[in-house]
């Protein structure tokens, strides 16, 4: 084989094998951040699960044990010194 030749294929090889190292470290990578995902879309399923089916206080939700919603009292503030 001409040394030309040789020389290209060798060249050829090293960066065939650098795009697969440089691939697999990707690769890694995303599976990582695929696993690291996955984990937290199931925790986040389990606790709005956990709170679809929880019943929580009527008084928690703003309603009265009727179902009623409470009516919203809003307090005026009153500045210190002021005249009523």
């Amino acid at each position: 084989m001409p040394e030309n030749d040789q020389s290209g294929a060798e060249q050829a090889s090293d960066s065939d094998y650098e795009t697969y190292l440089k691939q697999r470290s990707l690769n890694g990578a995303l599976v990582g951040a695929a696993v690291v995902s996955g984990i937290w879309l199931a925790l986040g399923a389990v606790v709005l699960g956990l709170g679809a089916m929880a019943r929580p206080d009527a008084d928690v939700v703003g309603m009265d044990p009727a179902g009623r919603e409470h009516p919203i009292v809003v307090m005026p503030i009153q500045a210190v010194g002021a005249k009523q």
